[in-house]
């Protein structure tokens, strides 16, 4: 017995040493510091590994009044809404565990006046699939039931609306469910929700800043106040008059963050319902389960809840790592779960978005600006004709990949040049679009003087142009895109793929004295090898994914090196073509 003791603790010790070398506190707080310094979120989160409270931070401010700004702190208290359900939950099965009830056990034992009563089962309320009619989000003026307090009333009022289906048929979101649910809670504690919660979680948990009900909370002065973004944090004035959730089982309770995992690795520590009983919860395939929903991260299944009616807040367990996150916000810039995964990659080591510097954006857009200035003081045929035009290129090319080199050091161990792609540096920036953009910008400004090369050569061959016009969409395509990024990537390739078609035939009737230039024929000899090297590795992605995985950020850059070079040939290809042509014309005359 001894031996498997000190086996355990030996895994645990090496799990939890193995996490800590992954786990970088100075990268969470860079990346909130970065939200913060952007007045892109406002909140509070914690972090629990095996139990014990690894990180905990707050940014933004807790309310303002004018100038009177104070700021949140890691004790600040939010509204948690929704995620009030699952405390629901505990508590039903708790009572279940006590023999009170079942999950068997019919609506109508309870209030026999509901529609279908005699059908809905604790389980269907539980899991959503009672098909009661949703109080808050099924009308567009939601039903008020601030100042009643008779659930009788609550009941009458619910009971004359249609029911949305029959009990058990789908899963649809309902509050009702959850208020129902308090209300029996209440009904065999022979209590009110608050001091059963106090009761049945909070004293189990040791949860000393979990409170619930109006009067409450509104005796408790350090809770953040919700703020909105409009050049400057705005108050919010709907949510302080929404009150519906503020007294009932569906969206009461008001906590921080730091007792949000308390609770919730007591739930996964079997302190507070057995170990059939939280089976139970997790039981089945559906997203949502019995009071829990379920989220994932690569292979890593996590277990909560969400809530939300302007400020938001989010609570989830990794059983797999033991790790539990509780993030709350009251001012909402960037999405909650779009911040969430950030986080998440950061504790797995992974690369991860973060804000980039504005006074670097704004160098970026004067730096474009400046390039358009002077190209626009040159005239478009000399520019096309000159040599400028290929050190424009070659100095656009060059610059680009030198730039994605240093952003990618800025990052450390964070980012690989080998394994990340080049896009991947976007979502270091909050999806700016920067490296996409400036790719299909590089591509546009070295088409357009090949254009004007190609076309100068088919006058002067009296070739018919109209091979070229499918040419002219490139540079505007890519322009476009640069200036407006389409999300989809595999779009971007795909326009690649239609370019480099539309290419082949164009050079075989036009640049048909290869012969005479020798030395490019060279450089256009190792552009072609560097993408056809690449695109055989990403065709062969499904063949070798590690392979590809693991090389992904150096086919790609084989890729669009190739790609920007081949260009950069071209012109250089047609522009001395067009010489030797000019050359021709003056000897025939």
């Amino acid at each position: 017995m001894k031996l498997k003791t000190i086996i355990f603790a030996t895994l645990v010790l090496i799990s939890s040493l193995s996490f800590s070398q992954n786990f970088k506190k100075s990268k969470l707080d860079d990346f909130f510091n970065s939200l913060e310094k952007r007045n892109e979120a406002m909140g509070s989160i914690a972090i629990s590994k095996n139990g014990k409270l690894i990180y905990s931070k707050a940014i933004g401010y807790k309310t303002i009044e004018g100038e009177n700004r104070i700021n949140a702190t890691t004790d600040t208290h939010y509204r948690i809404w929704s995620i009030t359900k699952t405390y629901t939950t505990v508590m039903i099965f708790q009572l279940i565990e006590e023999g009170k009830l079942s999950l068997e056990t019919t609506l109508d034992t309870f209030y026999p006046v509901l529609p279908n009563a005699e059908r809905i089962t604790i389980e269907h309320m539980l899991s959503h699939k009672s098909g009661l009619f949703d109080y808050v989000n099924d009308t567009d003026k939601e039903i008020s039931l601030h100042g009643i307090s008779s659930k009788d009333t609550v009941a009458t009022i619910i009971s004359k609306l249609k029911p949305n289906f029959k009990p058990g048929e789908q899963f649809r979101y309902s509050n009702t469910n959850y208020l129902f649910l308090g209300y029996i809670i209440e009904l065999l504690d022979k209590s009110t929700y608050e001091i059963a919660l106090s009761k049945r979680i909070s004293a189990k948990a040791n949860l000393n800043n979990t409170h619930f009900g109006t009067e409450t909370i509104s005796k408790i002065n350090n809770v953040a106040e919700t703020y909105q973004f409009d050049n400057n944090w705005e108050t919010v004035s709907g949510e302080a008059n929404y009150t519906n959730h503020l007294a009932t089982g569906d969206g009461g309770i008001v906590s921080t963050m730091e007792d949000m995992t308390l609770f919730i690795d007591a739930l996964f520590d079997e302190k507070l319902v057995s170990k059939k009983s939280l089976n139970k919860m997790l039981e089945g395939e559906d997203f949502y389960r019995l009071g829990l929903m379920k989220t994932q991260f690569e292979n890593s299944e996590g277990f909560g809840h969400t809530g939300g009616w302007i400020s938001e807040s989010s609570l989830f367990h990794y059983p797999k790592e033991n790790l539990s996150i509780a993030y709350a916000t009251n001012g909402i810039v960037i999405r909650k779960e779009d911040i969430l995964n950030d986080v998440l990659k950061i504790i797995h080591g992974k690369p991860f978005a973060i804000s980039m510097n504005r006074n670097i954006q704004a160098l970026l857009i004067f730096g474009i600006g400046l390039l358009f200035f002077l190209l626009g003081k040159l005239k478009f045929s000399d520019y096309a004709n000159t040599k400028y035009s290929l050190y424009v290129g070659y100095i656009i090319v060059l610059l680009f990949w030198f730039g994605t080199i240093i952003s990618g050091f800025l990052y450390g161990n964070n980012y690989s040049h080998i394994r990340d792609g080049i896009p991947l540096l976007d979502s270091f920036y909050s999806g700016s679009g920067t490296f996409n953009s400036s790719i299909q910008f590089t591509i546009a400004l070295l088409f357009i003087p090949f254009i004007y090369n190609t076309y100068q050569i088919c006058k002067q061959q009296s070739i018919n142009v109209l091979p070229l016009i499918p040419l002219i969409f490139i540079p505007i395509h890519m322009l476009g895109s640069s200036l407006f990024p389409f999300p989809n990537q595999l779009f971007f390739i795909f326009t690649n793929c239609i370019i480099l078609s539309i290419l082949a035939p164009i050079l075989t009737i036009i640049l048909w004295r290869a012969k005479m230039l020798s030395k490019i024929r060279k450089q256009a000899v190792i552009s072609l090898f560097l993408m056809l090297i690449s695109i055989g590795f990403i065709m062969s992605r499904s063949s070798f994914p590690e392979f590809v995985h693991a090389y992904w950020g150096l086919i790609q850059r084989l890729l669009f090196l190739g790609w920007t070079s081949w260009i950069v040939f071209l012109n250089l290809y047609s522009k001395k073509a067009a010489k030797l042509d000019n050359k021709s014309n003056v000897a025939n005359k």
